[in-house]
């Protein structure tokens, strides 16, 4: 898409009603695990689903986006993104003309490979402003897809072996947002308890051979910013995701890399928050491996593994972490 057409497709895009979801519809290391090394490109010659996961990036082209926006072109993102929200710092869009699509997404990750489909998250900062608006975008640009706050996507792994994506809004679930602290994250009006049996009934009735979840909030996490936050997360998902064979959940808010398991439990955990970068807090026990430094989040799915690479922005692979089936 040119930057004339999305010019000209934002200019009458004030109109857009948009229908909801239905349920398939500074560098420091704390690293418990074994990191890799290689600069190779990540898992292209195994087939499989590739995607990319990536957070926290709405930085208008600074604090290192640009940087992981050339980087995801150089080592290639797979057939699609999903974004883990907190897609414009620090204040949301206001509406879907609002300057900041070009400025903070169009035209920072504009390479021709970056032109796929990205399926979208609201964070914290997206409630700082309209979450509507990015919800309307999605019949703006032909890339950018948030069919709803909350909304589920099922993909074909081969003939035989699917997937199932579900994408949900963290915000409204947290405690803390629903009192004068943090009254700028506006989640009024916002069902948690509607979005809850929505959850469960998906990963009650999905059939198919891999369940992921990605949202914002952490279930674990180990970041100084946000690691002792993750009570409400926890609470409400941990045991949910065991009980019904979740494979992995990915978020950010806390801007690092970090891959978290209990050892009670089969559920991995991934923070993605890599654009703009916070020091690490001590390991938590859940701790594989947890290191602060800009980049993204790269995944393969086969009927048989799914593999978890986090790129830097050198295009070094820092961490790699394979799960079977």
């Amino acid at each position: 898409m040119t930057n004339s057409f999305r010019s000209m497709t934002l200019a009458i895009a004030g109109c857009i009603i948009l229908a909801g979801g239905a349920c398939m519809k500074a560098d420091q290391t704390k690293a418990l695990g074994a990191a890799v090394t290689k600069k190779e490109k990540s898992g292209d010659r195994e087939k499989g689903l590739k995607f990319s996961v990536l957070g926290d990036w709405g930085w208008n082209g600074k604090k290192n986006q640009t940087e992981v926006a050339r980087i995801m072109a150089e080592k290639g993102v797979g057939k699609f993104i999903v974004s883990v929200g907190d897609n414009f710092q620090v204040n949301g869009v206001r509406s879907v003309t609002d300057p900041l699509w070009m400025l903070n997404f169009e035209n920072v990750f504009s390479d021709p490979a970056l032109e796929c489909d990205w399926y979208v998250a609201l964070g914290n900062h997206d409630y700082h402003g309209s979450p509507q608006a990015e919800v309307d975008y999605t019949k703006v640009s032909r890339r950018w897809n948030m069919p709803a706050r909350y909304y589920a996507e099922h993909k074909k792994i081969d003939d035989s072996t699917a997937a199932d994506f579900y994408i949900i809004d963290t915000s409204p679930l947290q405690s803390m947002y629903r009192g004068a602290k943090e009254a700028d994250v506006k989640i009024d009006g916002q069902d948690a308890a509607k979005q809850m049996r929505w959850i469960d009934s998906c990963l009650t009735n999905s059939k198919s051979r891999w369940k992921l979840v990605f949202g914002h909030h952490p279930v674990y996490s180990s970041g100084s910013a946000h690691g002792k936050e993750t009570g409400d997360m926890q609470s409400m998902f941990a045991g949910l995701f065991e009980r019904k064979g979740v494979d992995a959940y990915f978020c950010g808010h806390d801007h690092d890399f970090e891959y978290c398991k209990s050892k009670a439990g089969n559920v991995n955990y991934f923070v993605c928050g890599t654009v703009e970068v916070r020091p690490m807090g001590d390991p938590i026990p859940e701790t594989v491996f947890a290191k602060s430094i800009p980049g993204f989040t790269k995944v393969l799915l086969t009927p048989e593994k799914m593999k978890v690479i986090m790129i830097d922005t050198a295009g070094t692979e820092i961490y790699s972490a394979i799960i079977k089936k």
